[in-house]
């Protein structure tokens, strides 16, 4: 007979005489009842793929009492959570309690993360939720392919991602090994390129600048990083794709009139990556397109590609310009070349050179300039700086021009013109910056007029003297300080052959071969045995007779009749040539 458990239930109490009697009264209580679910010993930090200590889940009754003579099936779970929505257990995750208690041996985890946690669950009863855990990965010890497309333009960027990874295929986070990538199958024709190695960094290595540089198919990657085992992408198929455009490969290189440009014109039916598209069949046809020059062009302009390539090996334009584009249309694509030139052969007669520009006159009495134009000191009516030569707008025949600092001058006709930046150094009575030739104001015929540092002089056929522009050294030679925008005459009643502006001072040379400087004398420049500033022109010391006569920044120089070269003024860096570093005021 089985005993059941009692517990005490009423009491009562009975008088009899004196003495009392106290009867107890016991009741018969049912077995415990599997309730719930919890966990007796749970995990606290793991490392993925790696066994777990056993893991205990006790069957309870409602009061939290070990329901020893439960058998239920039990299983482990883990808890999906937004931290960690792909972690899984490995292992056998339901077992039947064995006096109320399931035991979990030789489970592990695959994935990693923080905030992990186990559920257990069996029927009817309440479900268990471990405290909340660490996962970290394995040591490294694989590499494996986390992206990669399979289908690439030829030449496009091929973008690949390799993860560092545990055994259990979890990424090492912290991994910074060295991934090295390489062509494993594919066609003979192609090839790898871009930086084909890279460090990992959290775990990860990224190649952003690879490409293939053939089309075909069945290409592979192998991954390589020492220590690790290797691992090979899937197929990758290189294609070509559509046609896009048209390119110009061999661009159009500057020729003469009428003459054939060489090396042929080469235009591509090129895709988004730049093939060629080797079916395209439709004819390319060449046209010029820029054409301020209003040129011809000639020679054979329609042709059949052959493999995506059009090939021009007679074409020629026949009026002499500096803008050209071609354009190459076939079907709906179109293309545009760069700018070429067409020139005519230049002889020079004179080429000038300013502080950081230069300019020159060609036998037909065109003029051109190159160098820096910020200030429009090209005259090419742009402000844009130019290593090839820019004609000076206007189409005027020039007979004399001079480059200074930020602005140009030369003479037309008789007349005087000026451009670049406009500090009245252009004398045409006003300060506006100009990149194309404006003339000087006044009446006077000039034979030369010459651009300084901030003013510019001129030289009348008659010999008379005229500048203009900055004046706050005396630079003008007017016998005041005051900035003039218009041509003054220099004071002194003396006779140029020729007039050449420096820096903030001016020299002279008169028709009887005597020098005169004039303006400022700080480095004794004007040659007058002084280092006074002078608002008209003195005298040069000596009595030279001098056939030319040439003011730079702080000094001047001088040739002799005979031949003998003087230079006076500032000589910190050796350009008066005495073998000394010692100015001269003579």
């Amino acid at each position: 007979m089985r005993t059941q458990s009692r517990r005490p239930h009423t009491q009562y109490f009975l008088r009899t005489g004196a003495v009392v009697l106290s009867i107890a009264c016991t009741e018969a209580t049912a077995p415990p009842v599997a309730a719930r679910l919890t966990f007796i010993t749970q995990p606290v930090s793991v490392t993925a793929a790696t066994s777990v200590p056993d893991i205990v889940v006790a069957i309870q009754d409602v009061d939290g009492r070990t329901v020893t003579t439960a058998t239920n099936g039990v299983t482990l779970a883990v808890n999906v959570s937004p931290d960690n929505p792909n972690g899984s257990l490995i292992g056998t995750t339901t077992v039947a309690a064995v006096n109320g208690v399931a035991t979990f041996s030789k489970l592990s985890i695959r994935g990693q993360g923080t905030n992990y946690a186990l559920a257990a669950t069996s029927p009817n009863l309440t479900t268990a939720i471990s405290d909340k855990f660490t996962v970290v990965a394995g040591p490294s010890a694989q590499l494996a392919f986390t992206f990669q497309p399979q289908t690439v333009l030829a030449n496009a960027v091929l973008p690949i991602s390799i993860s560092v990874q545990d055994a259990a295929g979890n990424t090492v986070l912290g991994a910074t090994s060295r991934i090295t990538l390489a062509l494993a199958a594919g066609p003979t024709s192609g090839a790898l390129t871009g930086v084909t190695s890279v460090n990992a960094v959290n775990g990860v290595g990224i190649f952003s600048s690879l490409s293939i540089t053939a089309a075909g198919t069945g290409y592979a990657l192998a991954a390589t990083s020492p220590g690790l085992a290797s691992a090979t992408s899937t197929e990758i198929n290189v294609i070509i794709g559509p046609p896009l455009a048209l390119t110009f490969i061999t661009q159009p290189a500057t020729t003469l009139p009428g003459a054939t440009i060489t090396p042929a014109v080469v235009v591509r039916i090129r895709d988004a990556a730049g093939n060629a598209v080797t079916t395209w069949s439709d004819n390319v046809t060449v046209k010029i397109g820029q054409n301020s020059a209003h040129g011809t062009l000639s020679g054979t302009t329609t042709v059949a590609p052959v493999n995506g390539i059009a090939i021009f090996s007679d074409l020629r334009i026949d009026s002499p310009g500096e803008d050209y584009t071609l354009t190459a249309e076939s079907a709906n694509l179109s293309g545009t070349s760069d700018t070429f030139g067409v020139r005519i052969p230049l002889v020079f007669t004179a080429v000038i050179p300013g502080y950081f520009h230069s300019c020159g006159i060609v036998t037909t009495g065109a003029a051109y300039c190159w160098g820096v134009n910020s200030d429009g000191q090209l005259g090419d009516g742009s402000f844009s700086t130019n290593v090839s030569l820019r004609v000076v707008a206007g189409g005027r025949s020039f007979s004399n021009i001079s480059a200074g600092r930020t602005h140009s001058c030369a003479v037309s006709n008789g007349v005087g013109y000026c451009w670049g930046t406009n500090g009245g150094s252009l004398g045409n009575g006003g300060m506006t910056t100009s990149p194309t030739p404006v003339a000087v104001s006044g009446a006077a015929v000039f034979a030369s007029v010459l651009a300084g540092y901030a003013h510019s002089c001129g030289v009348t056929a008659a010999g008379v003297g005229y500048c203009w522009g900055d004046n706050s050294s005396g630079a003008i030679g007017d016998g005041t300080q005051n900035l003039s925008t218009i041509p003054v005459q220099v004071s002194g009643g003396l006779t140029f052959s020729t007039i050449s502006p420096g820096r903030y001072f001016t020299c002279g040379l008169t028709s009887g071969g005597a020098a005169y400087c004039w303006g400022a004398n700080d480095s004794g420049e004007l040659g007058d045995g002084t280092t006074t500033n002078q608002r008209t022109p003195v005298p040069v010391k000596g009595g030279l007779a001098l056939s030319m006569v040439s003011a730079g920044g702080f000094h001047a120089c001088g040739l002799t009749t005979a031949g003998k070269a003087y230079c006076w003024g500032m000589n910190a860096f050796g350009q008066l040539g005495d073998n000394t570093a010692n100015a001269s005021s003579v």
